[in-house]
């Protein structure tokens, strides 16, 4: 099953009032666009497969358990 992913609408128009104002204070180019994230419906499905697994929740106390400051 292919999952589309996307931003809280107000988050996103957050992200887009940040990104106006980086270009307006010349941080970022005006030309710089948005960026869209795609995620093949393949990957999509392993990763939801993971998060329901269990496997994310245990690979993050692994790390946790073995270095406390990525924790």
């Amino acid at each position: 099953m292919a999952k589309e992913l996307r931003l809280d609408p107000e988050f996103a128009a957050l992200v887009e009032r940040a990104r106006r104002r980086a270009i307006e204070m010349g941080e970022i180019p005006a030309q710089a666009g948005h960026f869209e994230p795609t995620i093949p419906p393949e990957a999509s499905a392993v990763i939801a497969e993971w998060l329901r697994g269990g496997g994310y929740d245990a690979a993050i106390g692994r790390v946790a358990a073995e270095d406390p400051d990525l924790a």
